[in-house]
């Protein structure tokens, strides 16, 4: 799934949590975007469903209050959780400035025991 080109990835993460990633890292971004998104289409698609409708609105989707305060839209969601996943990589390694592959996969980690 591509959401954005390699330089405004590299930007973004600089800008977001002061880190430097590059082009080898927008495979590994992409691929957290899209599993989380559909994860929470999955969930939301259940939701809608056992409330009587066909189509996922967004409150069906189960958000955390911290991404909700700033999500109303799909994209937004991508958004909220690009936001998250880069503060969540400067929590987590705090001295790290370029995250390598073994970092991705621990903030992953996290994301799919908590989302």
């Amino acid at each position: 799934m591509t959401v954005m080109g390699v330089s405004k990835f590299e930007r973004f993460f600089r800008t977001a949590a002061s880190l430097d990633v590059d082009k080898n890292d927008l495979k590994r971004y992409g691929d957290f975007v899209g599993a989380k998104l559909y994860d929470l289409l999955v969930v939301g698609r259940a939701s809608a469903k056992a409330n009587g409708r066909d189509s996922v609105e967004p409150w069906d989707l189960p958000i955390t209050k911290g991404l909700q305060e700033s999500v109303h839209r799909y994209p937004e969601i991508i958004g909220g959780l690009s936001v998250a996943l880069a503060g969540t990589l400067k929590i987590m390694y705090r001295d790290v400035k370029n995250p390598r592959t073994s970092r991705w996969e621990g903030v992953t980690a996290v994301f799919d025991r908590l989302l």
